[in-house]
């Protein structure tokens, strides 16, 4: 399980410094921190992050995995799941996955998942995926999540919906597998852009 706060003597570890340095990169506001109420300085782990990547630190392995992008497919077919998938597993090896097949479960991963894109596919079962679309993107709390829709329905008034519900690009099935990668990366969720939510 991951550290959610780090104390300045495990930072001083992780960077190869002393205490001192590390609790002046605080007073100096380099490294964001607060007090516990026994007065000993903690760091958040996203602040933490944040700090070594913009410093050319190398990430610990416990972190570098907390780093990574985090990708949700949802999708009511299990094949195509499993296609997304391995075309991400391939291009895109850093990533870490999970699925969902509704729209329900797609909520749920949403809260304990905490993905940085989902993959959505707009015709599902219970709550459709427009619907998960416009939740995601009307909400402060995820409405920073990149969201590829895909849809079977080739129709120019699907294409102007899709928009209008807050996706960020969107993809006919059948897809080509080189457009879809392509989509996937120019959503352009980078580390410095993450933003996680808030529970």
């Amino acid at each position: 399980m991951s550290k959610t706060a780090f104390t300045t003597h495990h930072i001083s570890k992780i960077c190869g410094v002393t205490m001192p340095t590390v609790i002046n990169w605080i007073e100096q506001g380099q490294l964001p921190a607060y007090k516990t109420l026994g007065g000993h300085r903690r760091v958040k782990q996203d602040d933490l992050i944040e700090f070594l990547k913009k410093n050319k630190f190398p990430l610990p392995d416990e972190l570098a995995k907390e780093w990574s992008c985090r990708i949700l497919i949802v999708d009511d077919e299990k094949g195509m799941i499993n296609l997304i998938t391995r075309l991400i597993k391939k291009s895109r090896p850093d990533c870490i996955l999970s699925s969902a097949m509704d729209g329900f479960e797609a909520g749920r991963q949403v809260v304990s998942f905490k993905p940085d894109i989902v993959i959505l596919d707009l015709k599902l079962p219970g709550i459709d995926g427009f619907e998960v679309c416009r939740k995601l993107k009307f909400d402060p709390q995820t409405k920073h999540i990149k969201i590829l829709a895909i849809t079977e329905h080739h129709s120019e008034e699907t294409k102007k919906k899709i928009p209008s519900y807050g996706a960020d690009a969107y993809l006919s099935k059948p897809f080509d597998n080189k457009e879809f990668i392509m989509r996937l990366n120019n959503l352009g969720v980078s580390p410095e852009e993450r933003r996680r939510i808030s529970v």
